[in-house]
């Protein structure tokens, strides 16, 4: 029985680590980055390619299928969400493969586990970004060049893979091309084919790779997108906002410093052999191969000019291997393990699973619920084909935005700011948006069109906008911009932010009918939502009353009170 102990613990344990990862994945707030990618794959599944301002990555083309039919916007991300988690799930049986444990083993499922409790692939593991991907045909191509080494097919699949990633994100040259001189350079052992057929084989692969996806970017008509996409995020990567990698880098020292002290010491017993025996040291068969892969990384992510922390999903793994053939590599020199053993579980327990723990619990508190409340809604207010959704993020995408410059990035933004690019508030004159959503980005927005926005738009929350007015008590003169269906009303029954009072425990007061006596256009006003055409309407009223003009799109009679929502947390930067 106790021979069976520990492997139903382990295996009980990795079971409550994939039900939570996959709770967190239809829970857990989204991102600004997956809100880009799901709404140009919406873009692509509903033929408006041309719309789509970035480079077509061979990430996107899945979530294009997900895409295709989707009617509400929450579930397109969900069923991304979950693609993202098989991906995620995916790399963690990479990287413990990647050790070269066998994963049927006691020694496998502990490498396993310690895999999966690497606090930062859960910050971004799992998010729906390219990067998870790449990190995918990375460790495959460490898998098969360095862990089981197959001679010409290792070097064929190599090949196809580095060819590959370059069409996944844009920046995996800086990983493929180091790794590939570095094994067509020296061969790691186990390649027995001469040096020249193993590069030839490599090319192969690579030639494969590329004419494949030159004939379905082609048969998709996505080739010339792709081309100007990456034309347009090279120029954009070395224009935009540069900061320095401490503060990403500091995240470590809460999140893994079990791991933190294993690359020192792993790093240093590198150096010391380097020192002591020189170019001896200099092979595939110590631990220089995965040093050079973490500094690598580390370099990578030291000169990047954004490097925000997701990047952390392109060092921590690395610094995984490192850490584990060294620990590895002490522990079996070691000659009273099992003596040592208690303080080594101990050790493990308070330095990684505990920071592991801590480090997650945050993600059970920012969950998406805001987030898609205000999907559903802008959905029920807005008609697909007709009316418009802008909030610079793409958070709602079986909605249209209104122009083609409708995103928002630290990239770009100074286009918006100094006038080279086309102002928000000339395309929402052009194209009204019949709902706004406001966040971090918008406040990015020069004061010019924060004043268009309030002068065209009425808060149902801090976080949610649509088109109306609120008119002088006794009625006047008002525009619509965009037709469409309109609720006139009282101000106190208008529904609109800071109309109602809050309590502690949500809304106290029964809503305001919100009735309003008077005349619309010469028509005496009904409580039910009516149909305005573009141009000058006039609403006529008793003294005391204000009227309101708020847009409820095609369905509803009435939006109702959403309750508080602050737009500076609809999102999150820096999570």
């Amino acid at each position: 029985m106790k021979r069976f102990l520990l492997p139903a613990s382990l295996v009980g344990i990795l079971g409550i680590l994939l039900w939570s990862s996959f709770h967190l994945a239809g829970i857990r707030i989204f991102q600004v980055d997956e809100c880009q990618n799901i709404y140009v794959a919406s873009l692509l599944a509903s033929g408006q390619t041309k719309t789509a301002f970035t480079a077509i990555s061979l990430f996107i083309l899945p979530l294009t299928r997900l895409a295709e039919g989707a009617t509400r916007s929450i579930d397109l991300f969900v069923s991304a969400r979950f693609f993202a988690l098989e991906v995620f799930w995916l790399n963690l049986l990479l990287l413990a493969f990647a050790t070269g444990q066998r994963l049927l083993s006691v020694r496998g499922m502990v490498t396993l586990l310690s895999a999966a409790t690497l606090a930062p692939l859960w910050d971004y593991g799992f998010e729906i970004r390219h990067d998870n991907l790449l990190l995918s045909g990375l460790l495959l191509t460490w898998c098969v060049v360095r862990v089981r080494p197959a001679g010409l097919q290792s070097y064929f699949i190599a090949g196809l893979l580095a060819v590959g990633m370059e069409f996944v994100a844009f920046k995996a040259f800086v990983y493929t091309i180091p790794i590939s001189l570095a094994i067509l350079l020296f061969p790691p052992p186990g390649h027995r084919a001469a040096r020249l057929k193993l590069a030839l084989c490599w090319l192969s692969g690579a030639l494969a790779m590329f004419l494949v996806v030159r004939l379905v970017y082609g048969a998709m008509g996505l080739w010339d997108l792709y081309t100007t996409g990456f034309a347009w995020i090279s120029a954009a990567s070395t224009g935009g906002t540069r900061f320095e990698p401490w503060q990403t880098l500091s995240r470590l020292f809460g999140q893994t410093p079990f791991l933190l002290a294993l690359i020192v010491a792993a790093l240093a017993t590198v150096a010391i052999d380097l020192r002591r025996i020189g170019k001896a040291a200099l092979t595939w068969d110590s631990n220089l191969p995965e040093c050079l892969l973490f500094l690598g990384a580390l370099g990578v992510l030291v000169i990047s000019p954004a490097p925000y922390p997701y990047n952390l999903v392109h060092l921590v793994p690395y610094a995984f291997l490192l850490a584990f053939r060294y620990a590895s590599s002490v522990w079996n020199e070691l000659p009273e393990r099992r003596v040592l053993l208690p303080v080594v579980v101990a050790l493990f327990l308070f330095t990684h699973i505990v920071p592991f723990w801590i480090a997650t619990q945050r993600h059970y508190r920012m969950t998406n619920y805001r987030q898609e409340r205000l999907m559903r809604l802008a959905e029920d207010l807005t008609d697909p084909t007709r009316d418009r959704v802008y909030d610079g993020i793409g958070m709602v995408p079986s909605r249209r935005s209104i122009h083609f410059n409708w995103f928002l990035h630290s990239l770009n933004i100074q286009s918006f700011v100094n006038g080279s690019g086309p102002k928000v508030s000339e395309m929402l004159a052009a194209r009204p948006a019949a709902v706004l959503i406001p966040s971090y980005r918008t406040d990015w927005l020069p004061e010019e069109d924060h004043v268009f926005i309030k002068s065209r738009y009425v808060a149902l929350a801090d976080d949610f906008w649509v088109l109306g007015e609120v008119l002088p008590t006794g009625g006047g003169t008002f525009e619509i911009f965009h037709p469409g269906r309109y609720r006139v009303s009282t101000l106190q029954g208008s529904d609109l932010a800071d109309t109602y009072p809050l309590g502690m425990k949500g809304l106290v007061a029964p809503e305001d009918p919100g009735t309003l006596g008077g005349t619309l256009d010469g028509v005496p006003l009904s409580n039910h939502p009516v149909e305005l055409a573009a141009g000058q309407h006039r609403i006529e009223c008793a003294a005391d009353c204000q009227p309101t003009v708020v847009w409820m799109g095609p369905r509803l009679a009435r939006a109702h009170r959403i309750g508080p929502g602050d737009h500076r947390a609809l999102f999150y930067n820096w999570y």
